[in-house]
């Protein structure tokens, strides 16, 4: 595949009716939603290890049902010891976490990271929670 020299590209054109280029804006801070059990502590571990790798972090900490663990970050569920049947690996959510905060989205890295020989152990659900290998097949099929 052919690449063009960068250096040929040159400033973006000005002129009228042409729009001024916007500085892109960060995302806003991270919003990671923990439901847990009322006799656990995991949550605490949890949300001290995401404060010390992104310190501006919103983290909202919601007793749930008996035996529950559910994260969410930026309103999409991406744990759920429910459907799981296990607690989450902290270090994985963590890393999750700060993808979030950078604004990247969730199905990307689910997919990279299944891809490159991991688990599937994220819970990704869409609007109408169709079922992940459903949409997969989906996506496949269209050409």
């Amino acid at each position: 595949m052919f690449m063009p020299d960068m250096s040929d590209v040159g400033p973006p054109a000005k002129g009228p009716g042409l729009p001024e280029r916007i500085p892109e804006a960060d995302p806003p801070p991270v919003k990671v939603r923990i439901e847990h059990a009322r006799n656990c502590e995991m949550q605490n571990e949890l949300k001290t290890e995401i404060l010390k790798e992104i310190p501006e972090a919103q983290i909202e900490l919601v007793v749930g049902e008996d035996n529950s663990f559910e994260i969410m970050i930026n309103g999409k569920l991406i744990f759920s010891k429910t459907q799981l049947g296990h607690y989450p690996d902290l270090a994985e959510i963590v890393e999750i976490t700060k993808w979030g905060n950078k604004g990247k989205s969730f199905l990307h890295l689910y997919l990279c990271s299944v891809a490159e020989g991991g688990q599937p152990n994220m819970v990704i659900t869409d609007k109408k929670n169709t079922p992940l290998p459903k949409r997969v097949i989906m996506m496949c099929t269209i050409s």
